[in-house]
């Protein structure tokens, strides 16, 4: 009998003790028979993934590496959740209404939600993780986004979150994971990211957390009386919930989904040698966090494939658009330094296909993107070079381009994540940095190797140019990257960007409305964004996970960070044993 077989049965027990002399609801009661798999697609055993990086915390206050956010991922839960087709679907609430202004969002929760320790899940929760994510002490992931947002609970089961600014794509925001309050409002919101709480989680999701260390992570479903509890791991006794993307099946107070796999499990390396090793001797069903050349070599065996997410992170170059720097306020200027780039082979070589050309700063798969707006600014280093002359620029005899104005060629410091931070970051700074030169620039590639010294170093305006990696969004929203009022020591806008006429399209761009006035705003804006050459947007990189062929479910779709790739984890099943 499997772990899922085990946890029907226990479900139904509970039920039956439960509701002792009354009429089953029809919620509590499958909607079809729950048949026992094949016995070759429960092997009672985990998934086993190799992972190039490591975790010391799992909490949504501390999550910052992406094995954390994966963690994370697998142990919390939003108020909602990804879907398939580009969904949003419900997940901690049941339903939700917004008003006509777009301001105040009222989230109702699921009746019966559950910890993993077995307190109930109320609207207090919510609040709490709202609240600290707004505090101004707060520095962890998710600060900025919250900033703004206030939430009450008019009841126990009611959430009502008040934007100061209302956004149409705010929905999105909903999947924040949610903190329990019973465990965490004693830590003052500047000690939440360091809190010991991340080490041993408590969630409310269908899987818990039961080991974490330097080596690995192991996650069991949280299904009560099923699993024993271990000396120092968390204590289990979450009710066990239902399957909520595949067949449906038996569901008991705690609402979350019980998934066929009979544990996960993340096992670390420090560097790709020793994953490719462990991967080889076939200790593993599945590997991340690997570059697009080295997945394709994992995946090279005839018993394993490549799955391909693509996400709405934008790797691009970020000019100084500060008085500070007129060489590049003028926008023929721009478009001469973005047509010198030879994007086409950066996305062939560095992501080894595995990401998409970016020709705006809006994804391409976005429903907000219009190739129409955003017309492709095709590689050509001898347009680049008369464009540069166009905009007033001259070569200099000794070498090197001198800027309209100025009698001195000008040296571009390029700056970029170091190597070993950023390995993908670093070989596009270089291929820029070469591509530049190409045509006659005088270019010094400058590498940082803190990004919270760079970060710092860009919102100062101690740069010319950058490569910079930006999260764009699902839904995208592109206000704190190019709005004026986003050039802040907090702010995300390191250009310097001051445009008013931008300003208006960014905001409408952003606001509540139907979708075909959203399309319009946002068609507008990519006109806008085309004729200004604000960023030059290089490439929109793919999570690439290479699995052998007995893992069966993962669907793919566009993700916004790398935890979302588990948006339908609960229907993975393992065909065979290794």
């Amino acid at each position: 009998m499997t772990l899922r077989d085990r946890a029907v049965v226990g479900i139904l027990s509970l039920v039956l003790v439960v509701l002792t002399g009354a009429v089953v609801a029809p919620s509590f009661v499958p909607d079809r028979p729950v048949s026992t798999p094949e016995p070759s697609l429960v092997p009672t055993r985990p998934y086993v993934e190799g992972v190039l990086g490591s975790a010391t915390s799992v909490s949504p206050f501390s999550a910052r590496t992406s094995t954390e956010r994966m963690l994370v991922a697998l142990v919390f839960r939003g108020l909602v959740r990804l879907g398939p087709d580009d969904t949003l679907v419900a997940d901690l609430a049941e339903r939700w209404e917004v008003d006509a202004t777009g301001a105040t969002w009222t989230f109702h929760l699921r009746p019966g939600l559950v910890w993993q320790d077995g307190q109930p899940i109320t609207a207090d929760d919510v609040v709490f993780t709202i609240r600290a994510l707004s505090d101004p002490d707060y520095a962890g992931p998710g600060a900025e986004s919250w900033r703004e947002v206030t939430a009450t609970a008019p009841d126990a089961s009611t959430v009502v979150l008040t934007l100061a600014t209302p956004l149409g794509g705010f929905l999105e925001a909903a999947t924040q994971p949610i903190a329990p309050r019973h465990l965490l409002a004693g830590v003052p919101a500047a000690d939440l990211p360091d809190d010991p709480f991340g080490r041993r989680p408590v969630g409310s999701g269908a899987f818990r957390l039961v080991v974490l260390d330097t080596r690995h992570a192991e996650l069991v479903p949280a299904i009560p009386d099923l699993i024993e509890p271990d000396e120092g791991r968390p204590d289990p006794g979450t009710p066990a919930p239902t399957d909520s993307l595949a067949t449906p099946g038996p569901t008991v107070p705690g609402g979350a989904p019980l998934p066929y796999l009979d544990g996960i499990e993340l096992r670390f390396f420090a560097d790709p040698s020793g994953l490719a090793s462990a991967w080889a001797g076939g200790q593993l069903d599945g590997a991340s966090g690997l570059s697009p050349a080295d997945a394709e070599a994992l995946a090279e065996r005839p018993d394993a494939h490549l799955l391909r997410y693509p996400t709405t992170t934008l790797l691009a170059v970020t000019l100084n658009l500060r008085p500070a720097h007129p060489e590049f306020r003028d926008a023929a200027v721009r478009r001469a330094l973005l047509t010198a780039i030879d994007r086409d082979t950066i996305v062939a070589t560095i992501f080894g296909g595995a990401a998409s050309r970016a020709d705006s700063p809006i994804p391409p798969t976005s429903w907000a993107f219009d190739a129409t707006a955003s017309p492709t600014v095709a590689f050509d280093a001898a347009a680049a070079r008369a464009g540069l002359t166009a905009a007033g620029w001259t070569e200099a005899p000794g070498g090197g381009w001198i800027p309209k104005g100025k009698t001195e060629p000008l040296a571009i410091e390029l700056l970029g994540p170091e190597e070993a931070a950023n390995p993908t970051s670093y070989a596009v700074a270089e291929a820029v940095a070469a591509d530049w030169r190409a045509i006659g620039l005088t270019v010094e590639h400058t590498t940082i190797a803190a990004t919270a010294v760079l970060g710092d170093q860009l919102r100062a305006g101690e740069f010319s140019a950058a490569v910079v990696g930006m999260g764009i969004g699902l839904d995208p929203d592109l206000y704190p990257l190019l709005a004026s009022s986003q050039v802040t020591a907090s702010g995300a806008n390191f250009a310097g960007l001051q445009d008013r006429a931008l300003d208006g399209l960014l905001v409408a761009a952003r606001a509540p409305g139907a979708d075909d006035v959203r399309k319009a705003a946002y068609v507008a804006l990519q006109a806008k964004l085309a004729s200004g050459v604000y960023l030059l947007p290089i490439a929109f990189r793919d999570e690439v996970v290479v699995v052998r062929d007995t893992l069966q479910g993962p669907g793919i779709r566009a993700i916004g960070s790398p935890g979302d790739r588990f948006w339908d984890v609960l229907t993975w099943r393992l065909a065979d044993d290794r």
